[in-house]
């Protein structure tokens, strides 16, 4: 910002052709035809305009580092989300692993299940085609007793009917 002073004001009347603008006017127009006068007026302004200038450049570099501030930032939030979808597609190929190994345990566990059902199955079998075996020859065995038994009734009243037959006989029809 400037600041007004009477050399201030002397420039600016000059540099707008203001003249007699009160006593700051003959001032100015007094002062500005002193050639010394006009000699430090240019140097002043020359300062002036080198600090314009300088505060012109300053303020473009700090609008540039501003600028490479937020490219910074944005590259930086551009790694971090890299990374972070990284990550989560690194924890989503874990999880995919570990369910593909869990889904194959279980089927190994069910199939090795269904082997013991099957051979439980196989035990019971044979030992229920044991028992029918057990059990057919205990029934063959009272089959057996049975017609053993019969043949020995059979044989034994045929004896006892050929001992009555006999028996009827007079001991003078022997053979």
């Amino acid at each position: 910002m400037v600041r007004l002073s009477g050399w201030n004001v002397g420039l600016l009347c000059l540099a707008l052709g203001v003249s007699g603008v009160g006593s700051l006017g003959h001032l100015a127009h007094a002062q500005a035809t002193d050639p010394a006068q006009l000699e430090l007026l240019g140097r002043i302004q020359d300062s002036q305009d080198q600090r314009r200038l300088a505060l012109e450049a300053a303020q473009q570099q700090a609008a540039r580092q501003a600028q490479q501030r937020q490219e910074r930032l944005r590259r930086q939030a551009a790694d971090s989300a890299a990374r972070i979808a990284a990550s989560r597609n690194s924890r989503t190929q874990t999880d995919w692993e570990n369910d593909r190994r869990y889904r194959e345990a279980s089927r190994m566990l069910e199939l090795q299940e269904q082997q013991l059902k099957l051979k439980m199955l196989e035990a019971r079998a044979s030992r229920e085609d044991d028992v029918i075996k057990a059990d057919l020859a205990q029934k063959q065995a009272e089959t057996d007793r049975v017609l053993q038994s019969a043949q020995g009734d059979a044989k034994l009243k045929s004896d006892l009917g050929e001992a009555a037959k006999m028996e009827q006989r007079h001991w003078w029809e022997s053979n």
